[in-house]
Formats: structure tokens, sequence, C-alpha cells
């Protein structure tokens, strides 16, 4: 799954994978770590909202992760991006 969206003036994409749970921003520079593959809290949590929280450059961006109550792991999840807390992008995935 890839969500692309700009911050200050720059194309950046959000993108994670659905197999390992492994999410980057990947921008310009080079990619930014949300979550790993290798951090047990990445593959089990009881929370229905996670919220995470990176600088890209002089921009505080936020990704809010939004699962299903029931069957979490076999239905989509639902993704909104903020930079500086305005909604930049959607998706479902």
């Amino acid at each position: 799954m890839q969500i692309n969206f700009v911050v200050d003036g720059r194309q950046v994409a959000y993108t994670r994978d659905n197999f390992t749970g492994t999410a980057l921003i990947l921008t310009p520079d080079g990619p930014i770590e949300i979550d790993s593959a290798l951090n047990p809290l990445t593959h089990f949590s009881l929370k229905l909202v996670k919220n995470s929280v990176c600088r890209v450059y002089d921009s505080e961006v936020r990704i809010e992760k939004t699962r299903p109550l029931l069957f979490a792991g076999f239905r989509s999840s639902k993704y909104r991006i903020f930079v500086n807390d305005v909604l930049v992008a959607e998706a479902e995935g």
C-alpha cells in the first residue's frame, strides 16, 4: 500500500507492507521508518486507533491508522495523514 502526499513542497509517500507490517515514509532524501517488522508492538495491539508522529523536513507528520473492531487482520484499515494538523491524504487498504 502506498499513499502519496506533499510536505513542504516536496512529494513524499507513506508505504506499508501488509505482510511484514513495516511502514516507511519515503522522501527524496531517504526513507524514515515508522514501524519495524522486528518490533512486536507492530504486530500485536489492542488499540483501534494508532497514531504515529514523525518529523519530515520542517513539518510534523501524523499517520492515523484505524482498524476495524472485528476480524481486524482480515479487513481493511483506514489511514489518514496529517501535516501540521491539516488532513492531506486519506486511504483504505
